[in-house]
C-alpha cells in the first residue's frame, strides 16, 4: 500500500480530487483465498465532490474480471465486475439517518483523515461478488458428469410397446 492511497476524505471531496489505479488480485488480502489465477488486475477510480446540497461525496468505480471457482464443478469462472458506488461523508455515525427516513437510500461513510482507499475498494469488491458463484447449468462441467452418471430410465423400453388406438 502506498501513501497516495491514504487520503483525508473530507479534503479529497472538498477539492474535487481524483485518483485512479489498478489493484492486483494478490493485493486483495481478504479475497485472495477465493480467487483463481484467471483474476485480472482491477481498474478503480475514486473521485470527490462537494455537491450543490453542501454534502461531501465520494464516487468509486471498479472494473475488471474476477476469477472464482464454480461451486458446482470447482472449475474457474470469470465474473465481470462493473461497480459504481456513491457515498455521502458524515462527521460521525449519529449523522446517518435511519433507513426508514432515508427515502433515496444513500450509502454513508464516516469521514476519516486517514482513509485507506484500497480497503474501501476491497470492501466494494467483496460486496459485489456472489456468495456461491455457479456457471449456467448448460456451461457447467458438473452438468456433463451428472448426465453421464444418470441411470437409464427403466420405463424407456416400454415406449416401443405403445399400441395405437383406432
Amino acid at each position: 500500500m502506498t501513501a497516495q492511497h491514504i487520503i483525508n476524505s473530507l479534503e479529497f471531496a472538498r477539492k474535487s480530487l481524483e485518483i485512479r489505479d489498478t489493484i492486483a488480485h494478490s493485493d486483495l488480502q481478504r479475497a485472495k483465498d477465493s480467487l483463481t489465477k484467471e483474476t485480472e488486475s482491477l481498474i478503480w477510480r475514486l473521485t470527490g465532490e462537494f455537491s450543490a446540497d453542501k454534502k461531501a461525496r465520494l464516487h468509486l468505480s471498479i472494473k475488471g474480471n474476477f476469477g472464482v471457482p464454480c461451486q458446482r464443478c470447482l472449475e474457474p469462472m470469470l465474473i465481470a465486475l462493473n461497480i459504481h458506488s456513491d457515498f455521502i461523508l458524515v462527521n460521525d455515525e449519529s449523522e446517518i439517518p435511519p433507513e426508514e427516513d432515508d427515502i433515496e437510500d444513500h450509502d454513508y461513510i464516516v469521514a476519516d483523515a486517514k482513509m485507506d482507499v484500497l480497503q474501501m475498494v476491497e470492501d466494494e469488491i467483496l460486496l459485489a461478488l456472489p456468495y456461491a458463484p455457479k456457471h449456467e447449468i448448460k456451461d457447467c462441467a458438473a452438468n456433463a458428469e451428472v448426465n453421464e452418471l444418470k441411470a437409464p430410465n427403466p420405463f424407456a423400453a416400454l415406449r416401443d410397446f405403445k399400441v395405437e388406438k383406432s
